[in-house]
């Protein structure tokens, strides 16, 4: 969960849940987690999904959740063992390095893919990235999250493409395409609408199932078409990435 978007429940979104499923099923297919040594989340948030990762690592594996928004309280938090914060970019390099939901927030992508995040992926690691889809659907709640852009695909590949492989991209939440096209609509007809981060999930239990069990299935469709190579439109575009060069 982004920062910015953490409520007063601790109900998880059925968006945020879905995705940390898919995103863990997609680095399961991509990437040995027990051979990892170091995992780096960058932008996680309050460190829920590196936290759901933790498991899956070897029990002499470290964690680092790295943001540059943690206060001095998110930083002085209890934490599981092997789990660390940092507001500056850690040491060292990761077998496994997350950039989910994070690019779209950063002026100059393309310096800080090159500077930042380039730096920490290990020569034979593996670097997962996420980012918002469609520049069209730029709406309210994309300023209220302070994004500075939303991406075409294209646009991610060329972008990862000057660093990295791209060895396989897809689309997640296909669905929610049409609602969000609808909310944009409506702005730009003066229309006011509410935007609601994950952290203002209030729902009833058979309510949440239902959506989650949607959502479940739209992004089962859109991984069998990411390995199916089929442009299927999502509102979020994904790619996983190894250095040029690896093995």
């Amino acid at each position: 969960m982004d920062l910015s978007e953490r409520g007063a429940t601790s109900t998880r979104h059925p968006w945020e849940r879905v995705r940390a499923d898919f995103f863990r099923s997609l680095i399961a297919d991509h990437v040995d987690l027990t051979r990892v040594d170091h995992l780096v989340d960058i932008g996680a948030g309050d460190g829920w999904f590196a936290h759901e990762l933790l498991g899956a690592l070897p029990s002499t594996a470290r964690v680092t959740c790295w943001d540059i928004h943690y206060t001095a309280d998110d930083l002085s938090a209890v934490l599981p063992p092997r789990v660390e914060r940092t507001t500056s970019r850690p040491t060292g390099t990761a077998g496994l390095v997350t950039l989910l939901d994070v690019l779209e927030h950063v002026a100059d992508d393309r310096r800080f893919l090159a500077e930042e995040v380039v730096p920490l992926v290990a020569p034979d690691g593996t670097l997962v990235v996420s980012v918002p889809a469609h520049p069209h659907l730029f709406s309210a709640h994309d300023t209220a999250l302070h994004h500075e852009r939303r991406y075409r695909r294209g646009e991610l590949l060329e972008r990862l493409d000057a660093h990295f492989e791209v060895v396989e991209t897809g689309p997640l939440f296909t669905s929610l395409l049409a609602p969000r096209a609808a909310q944009v609509a409506l702005e730009r007809l003066g229309r006011r609408t509410e935007s609601r981060g994950v952290g203002a999930w209030e729902h009833g239990d058979r309510f949440t199932r239902a959506v989650t069990g949607a959502l479940r299935l739209d992004a089962r469709a859109g991984r069998a078409a990411a390995r199916r190579h089929l442009a299927l439109p999502g509102l979020s575009v994904w790619a996983v990435c190894r250095p040029r060069g690896a093995a």
